[in-house]
C-alpha cells in the first residue's frame, strides 16, 4: 500500500501549524503578562510551600511531554516500517 502526498506525516503536522502558531504566541503572552506583574519572590513561596506545589506541576508536565513524544516516535517508527515493507 502506497502513501499519497495527503497522508504524509508533514502534511499533517503543516495543518496545524494556525494552531500552534496561535498556542505558542498565547504561551508567550502569558509569560509577559506574569512577569510584567510583580507577584510574589520565591521566598515567599518557599515559606508558604507552594513552591513543591509549582514543581510538582512542572514535573508532571515534563514528564506528560516526554511520555507523549515516546509514544509519537514509536508509532512513526511502526508507520515507517510498514511503509518499508510494501
Amino acid at each position: 500500500m502506497k502513501l499519497n502526498k495527503s497522508c504524509h506525516i508533514y502534511t499533517l503536522f503543516q495543518k496545524n501549524m494556525k494552531v500552534r502558531s496561535a498556542f505558542i504566541f498565547m504561551m508567550i503572552l502569558v509569560v509577559q503578562v506574569a512577569q510584567a506583574q510583580q507577584v510574589f519572590s520565591p521566598d515567599y513561596m518557599r515559606s508558604i510551600g507552594k513552591i513543591y506545589v509549582v514543581a510538582g506541576v512542572t514535573l508532571i508536565i515534563l514528564l506528560t511531554l516526554l511520555i507523549y513524544m515516546i509514544t509519537l516516535d514509536r508509532k512513526i517508527s511502526k508507520l515507517e516500517k510498514r511503509q518499508k515493507h510494501e
